[in-house]
């Protein structure tokens, strides 16, 4: 059980009021931490996004490039093999059909796929 005790014997001490230039000073510095180490990770997560980016966009060049001299050595060679047959005309206006054809329906199906998406 409980007991009662008498408060006849507790002094009562008023608080003593807060020093609040000091606690504004503590508050606003403790803010600027924070918001200097978030900082301070966005600024790192954006270096590791662009580096990785740039990364990407090199490779990517660096694969367009071989595609690109790839692609008009294998061309100059189709337009060659169709010439041991026909005129250079012929061969030039076949070969020119055939990559305009496939780009075209290569188009068509990356619109497709987008509007699936």
């Amino acid at each position: 059980m409980a007991t009662r005790v008498k408060s006849d014997n507790y002094q009562v001490i008023p608080a003593a009021s807060p020093d609040w230039p000091q606690l504004l000073s503590k508050t606003v510095d403790d803010l600027s931490k924070v918001a200097r180490t978030e900082i301070q990770l966005l600024e790192i997560t954006l270096q590791r996004l662009i580096e990785s980016q740039v990364d990407n966009i090199v490779g990517m060049l660096v694969l367009v490039v071989a595609l690109a001299y790839g692609s008009l050595f294998l061309l100059g060679g189709i337009v060659l093999l169709i010439h041991l047959w026909l005129a250079w005309w012929l061969s030039f206006l076949i070969t020119g059909v055939v990559i305009c054809s496939a780009g075209v329906a290569f188009q068509m199906r990356m619109t497709a796929a987008a509007k699936q998406k």
